[in-house]
């Protein structure tokens, strides 16, 4: 099995604004309880994402990392990846606070076939090589074990079988972090879907593993498809379209279309939310208000943001949020600036939402300058 990194997909996120903005440091981000609220890739992203740009939270956040990697996942490379990046974390760490102290070992001379360890400054960094060898055998079987079953599955068994089949060889090349392969098999099972909830399973699959590939285009495309097919449908068509706003929202958002992703968010129900292994539910607050307050006319941000009852569930979760809007559109600049000023080490924490910090900010920034300013006054002609 050839395993995937994220390392494209963090830098993508980190740099898509033309530049990789260190955050400041965070006094009230738990990082295990913000981990929690995730699952999957969309974990080990927002926590490669913090280590990146948060040098306080850059150490725990690799020690969650790689205990997910090892809990849940195939990925012996990510692993070493993590790994190296910790082991250079502490040894930055601690050369800061000793600078005298000599570093044993780097990490660059290190290996998986060599020590087991890094040593540094006294300290070792186990390095779980035991884990390393069970795990690549055990992902090897099972893909043998999972190609042969398919096999059989299609000279022997009926669609619903080879459908199950194709699905589980798709979820453990997400497990293993190869996306590409994910999505193929995925779509694979398109032909031997037998019921509605088959096909639009396997479209919420597509979506989902676009999201991870920051595929923005791909997402709207299978969204579009699966709204489609839905209102083909009475059961589906009330159910599944609003359940693929919030997906929808972050398409636009990673394409810069920012009031469309306002607009898609607010249309996300709130006790229907199922996306939370990506977005957690105080995640489409900060979305919304940012995007909303940076593209959305007065009338717009009453009706549709402040006056939203669908939506103000969202808002008792992050009441920051609400506040931000309430007073901007209010006219109290200084108490929104003021809000603006405490949730930006927050949001620069955000995958999704750290790409576009700086352009939001400006462009709210920029709204609330041109709404500070005197009307300009007509010189009367004699």
């Amino acid at each position: 099995m050839i395993a995937g990194t994220l390392e494209e997909d963090v830098d993508g996120a980190s740099t898509s604004t033309g530049s990789t903005t260190v955050a400041a440091e965070p006094s009230t981000l738990h990082l295990a309880t913000y981990a929690s609220r995730y699952t999957d890739i969309a974990r080990v992203n927002r926590l490669k994402f913090i280590a990146k740009v948060c040098p306080k939270l850059q150490v725990p956040a690799l020690e969650l990392a790689i205990n997910h990697v090892k809990t849940f996942t195939y990925n012996v490379q990510l692993y070493d990846e993590l790994y190296r990046t910790l082991c250079e974390a502490i040894e930055k760490r601690e050369a800061e606070i000793e600078p005298s102290e000599e570093v044993v070992a780097s990490t660059s001379k290190a290996s998986s076939s060599e020590a087991g360890y890094i040593k540094k400054a006294g300290r070792r960094v186990p390095y779980d090589a035991l884990w390393v060898e069970d795990n690549t055998m055990e992902s090897t079987l099972l893909q043998q074990e999972l190609d042969a079953e398919l096999q059989y599955k299609k000279a022997n068994s009926g669609s619903a079988k080879v459908r199950r089949i194709l699905e589980e060889i798709g979820d453990y090349h997400l497990k293993g972090y190869n996306l590409k392969l994910a999505v193929k098999y995925y779509a694979r099972a398109r032909q031997y879907c037998t019921s509605t909830d088959n096909v639009i399973n396997m479209f919420r699959n597509m979506i989902r593993v676009s999201i991870y590939m920051a595929n923005w285009w791909h997402v709207l495309t299978y969204i579009e498809d699966a709204k489609k097919y839905a209102l083909g449908f009475e059961n589906l068509a009330q159910k599944v379209p609003p359940q693929l706003n919030c997906a929808a929202g972050l398409a636009n958002m990673g394409l810069k279309i920012y009031k469309t992703a306002a607009q898609c968010f607010l249309q996300t129900p709130f006790d229907q939310y199922d996306f939370d292994t990506i977005v957690a539910r105080e995640d489409v607050s900060y979305y919304v208000g940012l995007c909303a307050l940076a593209t959305l006319d007065q009338d717009q941000l009453a009706l549709d943001v402040i006056n939203s009852v669908g939506f103000r569930p969202f808002f008792q979760l992050s009441p920051q949020v609400l506040s931000l809007v309430t007073t901007f559109h209010a006219g109290d600049f200084d108490h929104c600036l003021l809000v603006l000023n405490q949730i930006e080490d927050h949001v620069r924490l955000d995958y999704y939402l750290a790409p576009h910090v700086d352009t939001l900010f400006g462009k709210i920034k920029a709204r609330i300058q041109k709404r500070r300013a005197p009307p300009a006054t007509k010189v009367k002609g004699h």
